[in-house]
């Protein structure tokens, strides 16, 4: 009869070969729980949240932290606000040009600051909510800004200011950022676009600053820099 006594022997024998398979377990339960509870969480549905994506290089946790405050402070009716940070840095990054082609196809993201070679790129697709109306109102105060060179077809025919260039909102770079090379939209498909509609003027109010003179002066040092290189003759 085969022998089925429990000793202290085969208890230790059993976890000495057995002690991966109780490791393997305890990482399945803990990404089980993850996911059912990440599926079953509450979320605050569209119109009681309002996320600002960042698409550029990576911001400091300090300012997507100061974001969010900002806007839940601002705007006591919604429930939940984001700002998250999407490092893109050229068509080169290809991990961040699938991220927002993933975020935009899921509808998330309710304002977006993004570079201008991925606003050109999607500015065709219909995904920026047309902001003629907002800033005809007042509703966005463009504070000298000029937005002609973000206008696009738009539904109907004519064209359409879809974008406001960031490039005068120096008060970014206090916060680690590079305003220089961005776009302010709003998603036409976003469930809060009145709020998000403001929060873009606030920004524009908040960030509008003069160019600061260390950034005048880096710029002058790189023009003199590619135009010596221009004058250097080819043989």
């Amino acid at each position: 009869m085969y022998d089925t006594r429990i000793t202290k022997e085969r208890i230790r024998n059993h976890f000495t070969y057995s002690l991966w398979k109780y490791a393997l377990l305890a990482v399945f339960a803990i990404f089980g729980w993850n996911l059912i509870y990440s599926s079953t969480a509450y979320r605050a549905p569209k119109d009681k949240r309002l996320d600002v994506y960042f698409v550029t290089y990576s911001l400091p946790d300090e300012t997507t932290k100061w974001i969010r405050e900002q806007i839940l402070a601002m705007y006591p009716q919604l429930e939940d606000a984001a700002c998250v940070s999407i490092v893109y840095t050229g068509e080169d990054n290809y991990y961040g040009s699938v991220q927002i082609s993933t975020y935009i196809g899921a509808g998330e993201g309710d304002v977006y600051l993004l570079t201008a070679e991925r606003f050109d790129a999607l500015k065709g697709e219909g995904v920026f909510l047309n902001l003629d109306g907002a800033i005809d109102s007042g509703e966005i105060d463009l504070r000298g800004i000029d937005a002609g060179r973000c206008a696009v077809a738009v539904e109907g025919g004519g064209r359409g200011i879809c974008g406001i260039p960031a490039e005068s909102l120096y008060g970014l770079m206090d916060r680690g950022v590079d305003n220089r090379d961005l776009v302010i939209c709003v998603m036409a498909y976003s469930g809060n676009q009145g709020t998000a509609v403001r929060f873009v003027d606030w920004l524009i109010e908040a960030m509008h600053a003069p160019k600061p003179e260390w950034v005048a002066e880096l710029e002058a040092k790189q023009s003199a820099d590619t135009q010596g290189i221009s004058q250097i003759p080819s043989y």
